[in-house]
C-alpha cells in the first residue's frame, strides 16, 4: 500500500498534467505541421473521433470533455474541410452520428505520430524502463474496474 504522502504526489502530478496550458503544450507541438483547418478546439474532436470511432456529438462531447454544442460547431468547421461526415444513427433514429472521412482518418494518423514523436523527444533521456513504468502505470489507473 502507499503512503498518503506518495498518493498526494501523484494527485499533484495528474491535476498538473490535467491542467488545460499543459494539454495546449502537447496540442501547440502537434499542431505547428496540422492542416490549417485544425486547431486547439478543433484537434480533440478529430482524435476524439480517430480513437473513439462514430459518436454522435454528445457522446463525443462527454468523451473529450467539452460541450455539446462545442462539440457540434467544431464538427462543421471539420466537415466543411472534408475530414468528417454525418451520418443517420444506426441503433437511433434521431440522432447523427459524427464519422471521420478517410482523409480525416489520415490527417489524424499523421497527428498522432506528431504527437508520439513530440513525446519521444521530451522523454529522450529516460531509460526505457521509466518509459514503461510510466505506460504501465497509466494503464493500471485507467483500466481499473470502478466500484
Amino acid at each position: 500500500m502507499i503512503s498518503r504522502e506518495l498518493a498526494g504526489e501523484l494527485e499533484q502530478a495528474l491535476g498538473q498534467l490535467l491542467l488545460r496550458r499543459n494539454r495546449a503544450v502537447l496540442y501547440d507541438a502537434v499542431l505547428d505541421g496540422a492542416p490549417v483547418d485544425i486547431d486547439r478546439q478543433t484537434y480533440p474532436v478529430l482524435s476524439g473521433l480517430s480513437r473513439l470511432g462514430p459518436q454522435t456529438a454528445k457522446r463525443l462531447a462527454d468523451e473529450v470533455g467539452i460541450d455539446r454544442s462545442g462539440a457540434s460547431r467544431y464538427a462543421d468547421r471539420l466537415e466543411a474541410a472534408g475530414l468528417l461526415e454525418r451520418e443517420p444513427d444506426p441503433s437511433d433514429g434521431r440522432a447523427t452520428l459524427l464519422v471521420l472521412t478517410p482523409q480525416g482518418k489520415a490527417v489524424a494518423a499523421r497527428l498522432h505520430e506528431a504527437l508520439a514523436e513530440h513525446l519521444a523527444e521530451r522523454i529522450a533521456d529516460w531509460s526505457d524502463s521509466q518509459t514503461r513504468t510510466l505506460v504501465d502505470g497509466i494503464h493500471l489507473l485507467i483500466d481499473q474496474p470502478k466500484g
